[in-house]
C-alpha cells in the first residue's frame, strides 16, 4: 500500500517541530549548565521541564499520531506549550523593552549639561563567603565605572542575607567597590532587602532619611530592569536603569530570564 503523500501544511508543521526541537535542545543544554553551578531556580528547572517535554513530543509524534487518544492528548500538550512560550515571549518583550528605554534615558540624563546630583542604587545578588558572584561583580564593575564618571553622584548598594551566605550581600558589594577606588564616603549600605521590592523600599528610606538625590539611576542585569524600574516608579521616581555587559554570564542567562517572567508575572497578578 503507498504511503499518503505529504502535503505542503504537512511538511511545515515537521519543519516548525524540527525547528523547535533543535531550539529547545540548545535552551536545554543552558538550563541543565546554571543547575551544574548550583543554581536550580525556578527559570532552569521549568526551562529544562518544558524543553525535554518539547523534545519528547517531537521524537515520540511520529508514533502517537497513530493512534487517535494519544494523538488528542499530545495536540493538548503541545497547545499547552505553546501557550506558555507565547506567554513567556510576551513578557520577556516588555523586559527587553525596557533595555532600550533606560538607554534612551541615560542618554538624555547625559545630555543635560550641567552635572546633576544622582542616586546609584545597585541592586544585589548572590555572594559566597563574601565574595561577589560573578553576576554581582558585573554590576558593581558597571557601577565604580559610572559612579568614576560622574563625581556628583553617591551610591546604595542594597542586599540583605541569604540562608547560604555569611554575611548581608550589601557588605560584600560595598568592600569590593572601596577595592575599586570608591570612596566608602559616598556608598550607603542597606543590607536587609530580600527581594526587588524590598531593595527599592529600603533604598528610598535612605534617600529619604539621608537627603539624597530623587535622581535614580538603577543598576542590575538588563532582564531585570522591567520589574526594579516599575518598582522605582511605584515609589515615585523617575528612575533609569543601566545593565553591564553579561558576556561573561551568557549560559546562565536563559535561566535569569525565565526566572524573571515568572517574577513579572507575580508583581502583576498578585500586586
Amino acid at each position: 500500500m503507498d504511503r499518503p503523500k505529504a502535503t505542503p501544511a504537512g511538511i511545515v508543521f515537521a519543519v516548525l517541530r524540527i525547528i523547535a526541537a533543535v531550539v529547545c535542545v540548545l535552551l536545554l543544554i543552558t538550563f541543565l549548565f546554571t543547575i551544574s553551578l548550583g543554581q536550580a531556580n525556578a527559570g532552569s528547572v521549568t526551562g529544562s521541564i518544558f524543553c525535554i517535554a518539547v523534545i519528547l513530543l517531537v521524537i515520540f509524534y511520529p508514533f502517537i499520531r497513530k493512534k487517535k487518544p494519544l494523538r488528542i492528548a499530545a495536540k493538548a500538550v503541545g497547545i499547552c506549550l505553546t501557550a506558555f512560550a507565547l506567554y513567556c515571549g510576551i513578557i520577556a518583550t516588555f523586559m527587553a523593552s525596557e533595555i532600550r528605554n533606560s538607554e534612551e534615558g541615560m542618554v538624555a540624563v547625559s545630555s543635560t549639561g550641567a552635572p546633576t546630583p544622582q542616586t546609584v542604587i545597585v541592586l544585589g545578588c548572590k555572594a559566597t563567603n563574601g565574595e561577589p558572584s560573578q553576576m554581582l561583580k558585573l554590576r558593581l564593575d558597571k557601577a565604580a565605572e559610572y559612579l568614576d564618571s560622574h563625581p556628583h553622584a553617591v551610591c546604595i548598594v542594597t542586599g540583605g542575607q541569604g540562608g547560604d551566605e555569611s554575611e548581608p550581600e550589601a557588605i560584600s558589594m560595598h568592600r569590593y567597590l572601596v577595592t575599586k577606588g570608591i570612596s566608602s564616603d559616598i556608598i550607603y549600605i542597606e543590607d536587609r532587602a530580600k527581594n526587588t521590592t524590598e531593595n527599592i523600599k529600603y533604598s528610598s528610606e535612605i534617600i529619604r532619611s539621608e537627603g539624597l538625590s530623587d535622581n535614580v539611576v538603577i543598576i542590575t542585569e538588563g532582564y531585570h530592569l522591567y520589574r526594579s524600574i516599575r518598582q522605582a516608579k511605584l515609589a515615585g521616581y523617575d528612575a533609569v536603569g543601566i545593565s553591564p555587559d553579561p558576556s561573561t554570564v551568557l549560559m546562565t542567562m536563559p535561566s535569569y530570564w525565565l526566572r524573571e517572567v515568572f517574577a513579572v508575572s507575580r508583581d502583576i497578578f498578585l500586586a
